[in-house]
């Protein structure tokens, strides 16, 4: 009989232990908030761009990157691999154009690669800004799940200054290695947009392509990747040579009119040179609040 309860015991406490170490990557997908049928009191046509500018090598590519920003002049672009001799730079060249930057803080408190966001100061005044760390304790500087490397999420809340139309732009770079790391991240990414629930777009470098967990995740989320969803975009590759898409910008349900918008892979050499080894990515949308 004691035998018996024993070895019920331990069977019990390793069913408990299983349930302990369960994979975060285990848990429902987020759930997007529920879309209200209320007439839409504003619109605003709007223009996101993500970039990731590669950490290394900067010096003989730091003007084509600027000029690349410049092009385009989107209303809020969202950064990858800008560590702060990047950010320092991004701030001093496009200040004259009308940008300043939320989000300049890197990965390990406050140093290392960061996820800024630039923003037409011109146009938009700072309402809000943050950075959330990609693991088990986002408030606290950490590395989480499988990542290699510790990541973060960066965002910025933007006010109109002359309609008041306000959005949030988020931006992130998930890790390259660790697969639970990228699910566990667009899970916590989703849920925080969500749980903010303004008008969003959201850039970044996922290391997955679309068919993949980590933007299936984000997709049940309610973000809906431009790529797909916009009436022109190019399907092309985001890396030179054709290796693949791993940049995005994302909308969540405040999007409005998908079939008027626009997304493109920013392909264009300055004085025969790629400025990254990532292309840039933008999108023109509408959204509503």
């Amino acid at each position: 009989m004691k035998i018996t309860c024993l070895v019920l015991l331990c069977a019990a406490l390793l069913l408990s232990l299983a349930a302990c170490a369960k994979d975060l990557t285990q848990h429902d997908p987020p759930q997007p908030p529920v879309i209200s049928d209320a007439p839409d009191t504003m619109t605003q046509e709007i223009t996101a761009m993500s970039f990731n500018i590669y950490y290394g090598g900067m010096a003989k590519r730091q003007a084509a990157v600027v000029q690349c920003v410049l092009d385009t002049m989107p209303d809020s672009i969202g950064f990858q691999e800008a560590h702060a001799r990047w950010r320092r730079l991004l701030k001093r060249e496009l200040k004259g154009a009308g940008y300043a930057m939320a989000c300049d803080k890197g990965r390990h408190a406050g140093l290392g690669e960061g996820v800024p966001i630039l923003y037409r100061s011109d146009k938009y005044d700072l309402v809000e800004e943050g950075v959330f760390w990609l693991s088990e304790r986002p408030e606290t500087p950490s590395g989480g799940w499988d990542a290699q490397i510790w990541r973060i999420t960066g965002y910025a809340v933007l006010k109109d200054k002359e309609t008041g139309f306000t959005y949030a732009h988020f931006n992130t770079h998930f890790d390259h290695k660790g697969p639970a790391a990228r699910i566990n991240s667009a899970r916590l990414t989703a849920d925080r947009i969500n749980g903010m629930n303004l008008p969003t777009v959201f850039t970044g470098d996922i290391n997955a392509p679309p068919d993949s967990v980590p933007a299936q995740y984000l997709a049940a989320g309610g973000l809906l990747d431009l790529r797909a969803a916009a009436g022109d975009a190019d399907t092309g590759s985001t890396r030179p040579g054709g290796s693949g898409v791993i940049d995005y910008v994302f909308a969540n349900h405040y999007l409005r009119e998908p079939e008027t918008a626009r997304f493109w892979v920013i392909r264009d050499e300055y004085d025969g040179m790629i400025p990254s080894d990532h292309y840039a990515v933008a999108a023109r949308l509408t959204l509503a609040n």
